[in-house]
């Protein structure tokens, strides 16, 4: 790359929350997301069950303690949220009832034209088609158009307009259907629209609290419980470099299924 930063850049699609920069873990943990890393440059050092690893790629099962190294060059981590169609194909494809899994192959083509590119500027879309060639390489899988239900489609369309006033009991019966559409659950997916709300408040200058109460939120102490549970990430680092943290909802973030 033509410069090292060393400040995270995060994105957040439907199925995952993707970050890039130089990461350290402070400590041993543990979390609910299942975690794929990529050192960019070189291999990273990673502590699994009390053992140190170098690897340039390394698939983590939620709740399996774990310790990243990689200060000093970048990583691309990618927390793939649990119980989605992406979270069950790489269960299925490259865990195969492992705990976690080491990669030692060589870079995807064109990474680093990718990587300079998203790297040097705001570009969620380029990110998201990095994310799609890590996961097409480490998974085999690759994101797959849903075909549309009437009235999952409705749901989305409602949720997505204003999610902060939407109760999930709006939605009774609508569950297996919308999971079969969207590869994700419907509460998940209600809190993952709140939740981006909430960020794109925040960005336009919204205090905190209000930024809250319009996104249909428990709380600060709430949300920063859940996201710490889901990532093991302290939500103070997203909320302290706003800037930096992007979300995509473009023309083309549609619902997709990972086959």
């Amino acid at each position: 790359m033509a410069s090292r930063r060393y400040r995270a850049d995060y994105y957040l699609f439907r199925h995952f929350l993707m970050g890039m920069g130089s990461f350290h873990d402070g400590k041993v943990i543990s979390h609910g997301a299942m975690k794929l890393v990529f050192g960019i440059n070189q291999p990273f050092r990673i502590r699994l069950q009390k053992n140190w690893y170098t690897a340039r790629a390394a698939l983590i099962d939620g709740e399996c303690p774990h310790f990243l190294n990689g200060n000093g060059d970048w990583q691309i981590l990618l927390w793939i949220d649990p119980d989605t169609s992406l979270w069950h194909l790489l269960r299925r494809r490259s865990l195969k009832g492992r705990p976690w899994v080491l990669h030692d192959v060589p870079v995807p083509p064109a990474m680093d034209e990718v990587i300079q590119t998203v790297g040097d500027t705001p570009d969620p879309l380029g990110a998201l088609k990095l994310a799609e060639m890590l996961l097409r390489v480490y998974s085999g899988g690759i994101p797959v158009p849903s075909t549309w239900d009437e009235g999952v489609k409705k749901a989305v369309e409602t949720i997505d307009e204003n999610p902060g006033v939407i109760d999930i009991g709006s939605f009774n019966g609508l569950d297996e259907g919308f999971r079969r559409v969207v590869g994700t659950s419907l509460e998940s997916y209600l809190h993952r629209c709140k939740w981006i709300q909430y960020l794109g408040l925040r960005h336009g200058g919204v205090p905190r609290q209000e930024s809250l109460e319009l996104s249909g939120l428990i709380g600060w102490e709430g949300l920063s419980d859940w996201f710490e549970e889901r990532y093991g990430l302290e939500l103070n680092v997203l909320e302290n470099h706003l800037p930096f943290v992007r979300v995509y909802n473009g023309p083309e973030d549609q619902p997709v299924l990972y086959l």
